[in-house]
């Protein structure tokens, strides 16, 4: 079994180079010599000296191999938010399973250390279970921590005896710089399907999608620009109303609805909004007409929508420069948000199709004067904190790099430079690859490039440590934020120098170097506090979290199978199904979980819950992936109704309908009802408490035990 997975492994290593190469013997104590391989190796465990390295790759010297017994992995401390981001951080000494465990008793492991060809020989292997890791010299900056086999336990009897090749991973220089996808699809032509990707077609320029990306694993991403009419006047254009103001709210501080629409209804309106195609110049725009203050000097205020951000996944927002008559504002904003799950037949203003995002921004008081109480209300553009820029760039460049423009001292960015980028975003005239790249997750590819791609100076995440493996998703699907100097920011690990966390590092390092204290990460619901933790202390109530709720899983750690993002989801995309995962999420059979998990759902249910729930089309991740967390507003779909539609208004649909969360729980856990947040709270806005997230569509809330 072990052979057929090695094997796999080499065929991994033809496509993915970055193949560094640690050869060497795993030996039990004898009394006499064994021979293995045409060697004859004491039972003192002196270093072979035996042939060249195994090809492809070359032999990583001074390494010490360890074998860590899964007995020292901590698995019985419970993770939760405090412990990951309040003081004194307690999880740091158990959130890295293989090197905290190596750096809290690793000089009492069976371990050796590689000789000059790469060679090592432990010649005692104890009785037990363990794990294989590789951690470079010191001095060896080359090379990354983990190996190839260092993700599952293996019995003492499959090491004893046995040669085994394991892989590394090696990386970039710092001095290594980023070359653009183009120049990896010029040798990985096997990847392109990497272009069907969310990660690749987040941000798109409306109308012309670059080179490099490919919708047609998502048909419906254009969807929302048919709702902008092809006109030469705006007032041709679809009409929204914008009013009420409510300054509790957080992102979408107005109500939003068709023009008209008295569903929904407003009794203030600040602005009429319109929904338009320029016939004359191609571009499209979002047109912000005042009607609160008709003498506003800046409306009607055209403002030209420079890139769509998202629409594989939830929502589609909407990202705007600012027209040069309103000042020397040269950064981006955010403005609407189109719900690609939503229906104007559902009366709750964020079930809706369109909804305000951040449009709070580009409005600003008279002297003094408070939202929604002055007569001078003017449209004006946000702050120079907000741009997308500042916020959001850093998680969707490649080659990302923040500057200051001289002429007006507004932080603005640049990526890499690219024939086959989708836009250019930066101070020189060239193409730039905005969205997520290769050398995102690999590492800056000027070196590996320059060694003509031969195996080195590259980040291969197949060859990391899974809690390694797993920081190179967590840089960014975390609400962790680095160190912003003044920009308050939502802005991904970024040291106080300015640069951002590369691919390979460690966990602790990302916390430490890369993550700003004062910001540290998701805090719990209450006073003083932001609400990304739901009251139990675990679970995400907002999106950006899944690496921060993955450390909580069992399947983060654990004493048998260390799993990592790129377990379920092929990151190179390829797959027919949602999310790029492996295998289909829909199959009531379950197959992604069943490859691991050998389970008879059936009696599973009838044991866990005395109930067969859906029976045979019960999915696994109906009860262990809830919808806990919603994207800034959004709910999912209708869940549990306690009366059916029609409703006579929002407050009686959020009396009877249960809403499913959009963004599922990667604790991978049943939560239990031992949320205080579910309090008094009524059906509408129960749906995203974790506990209610998925057994809410079918029971009463007040009906659920507590455990």
């Amino acid at each position: 079994m072990h052979q057929n997975g090695a094997a796999k492994l080499i065929g991994l290593v033809v496509s993915l180079p970055a193949v560094m190469v640690i050869a060497g013997l795993l030996l039990a104590a004898a009394d006499q010599p064994t021979e293995f391989a045409g060697q004859v190796v004491s039972a003192s465990g002196a270093l072979v000296v035996g042939g060249e390295a195994t090809n492809p790759g070359h032999p990583v010297v001074g390494a010490t191999v360890h074998l860590i017994p899964t007995a020292a992995i901590d698995i019985t401390t419970r993770m939760t938010a405090s412990a990951i981001y309040a003081p004194p951080y307690p999880a740091e000494l158990y959130d890295e399973p293989l090197e905290d465990a190596i750096r809290l008793g690793g000089t009492g492991f069976p371990q050796a250390t590689t000789d000059s060809r790469g060679n090592f020989v432990i010649a005692n292997v104890p009785d037990g279970n363990f794990f294989i890791h590789v951690t470079p010299a010191a001095e060896d900056t080359e090379h990354l921590p983990g190996g190839d086999q260092s993700r599952r336990g293996y019995p003492a009897e499959l090491l004893r005896g046995q040669s085994r090749t394991i892989r590394i991973s090696s990386s970039p220089s710092p001095a290594a710089v980023a070359v653009g996808s183009s120049s990896c699809l010029g040798c990985h032509q096997d990847e392109r399907h990497w272009q069907e990707t969310a990660h690749k077609i987040g941000w798109t320029v409306p109308g012309a999608p670059g080179p490099m990306q490919d919708f047609s694993r998502h048909p419906d991403y254009f969807d929302a620009l048919e709702w902008f009419t092809e006109t030469d006047h705006y007032e041709n254009g679809t009409h929204l109303e914008l009013g009420d103001y409510d300054s509790q709210r957080n992102n979408d501080k107005f109500r939003l609805r068709a023009f008209g629409d008295a569903r929904l209804p407003i009794e203030t309106t600040y602005a009429d909004v319109y929904l338009w195609q320029n016939s004359d110049d191609g571009k499209y725009y979002i047109t912000i007409v005042n009607t609160l203050n008709p003498t506003d000097p800046n409306s009607p205020a055209h403002l030209e929508i420079k890139l769509l951000y998202g629409g594989a996944v939830h929502d589609q927002r909407y990202i705007v420069s600012v027209p040069s008559d309103l000042g020397p504002r040269l950064g981006w904003y955010t403005l609407l948000r189109y719900n690609m799950t939503g229906r104007d037949n559902r009366l709750n203003r964020a079930r809706r199709i369109w909804q305000d995002y951040k449009f709070y921004l580009w409005w600003a008081p008279g002297a003094d004067a408070q939202y929604g109480t002055s007569d001078d209300l003017i449209t004006a553009p946000p702050v120079n904190t907000n741009t997308i820029q500042a916020m959001c760039a850093s998680c969707h460049l490649t080659g990302w790099e923040r500057y200051e423009d001289e002429a007006t001292g507004q932080f603005l960015v640049r990526a890499v430079n690219d024939p086959g980028g989708a836009m250019n975003i930066d101070d020189d005239p060239e193409m730039d690859e905005i969205n997520i790249g290769c050398e995102n997750c690999h590492g800056p590819g000027s070196e590996h490039v320059a060694n003509e791609g031969r195996s080195r100076f590259i980040v291969n995440p197949m060859f990391l440590s899974a809690e390694r493996s797993s920081v190179v998703c967590g840089r960014c699907h975390d609400r962790r934020q680095g160190y912003g100097g003044e920009i308050v920011g939502y802005t991904q690990a970024l040291s106080v120098e300015g640069e951002l966390a590369r691919p390979g590092i460690s966990r602790h390092e990302l916390i430490t170097k890369f993550t700003d204290p004062i910001k540290k990460g998701p805090t719990m619901q209450g006073p003083g506090r932001e609400n990304n933790i739901w009251p139990d202390d675990i679970h995400s109530s907002k999106p950006h979290q899944q690496y921060s709720d993955f450390l909580k899983s069992k399947m983060y750690r654990n004493d048998r199978l260390l799993v990592t993002c790129s377990d379920c989801h092929d990151m190179h995309g390829g797959t027919p199904y949602p999310r790029s995962l492996i295998h289909d999420p829909d199959d009531s059979s379950s197959p992604l979980c069943q490859r691991c998990h050998r389970v008879d759902v059936l009696s599973h249910m009838e044991t866990e819950l005395n109930a067969k729930m859906k029976g045979e089309l019960t999915r696994c991740i109906d009860c262990h992936m809830t919808g806990t967390a919603n994207t800034g507003g959004i709910a999912g779909s209708f869940g549990r109704m306690i009366e059916t539609p029609p409703y006579a208004d929002a407050a009686d649909e959020e009396n009877n309908a249960y809403w499913e969360g959009p963004l599922k729980s990667h604790v991978f856990d049943v939560p239990l009802k031992t949320n205080i947040g579910v309090s008094g709270v009524s059906p509408g806005r129960a749906m995203p408490i974790p506990y209610t997230g998925a057994c809410g569509t079918c029971h009463i809330v007040s009906e659920l035990p507590f455990r």
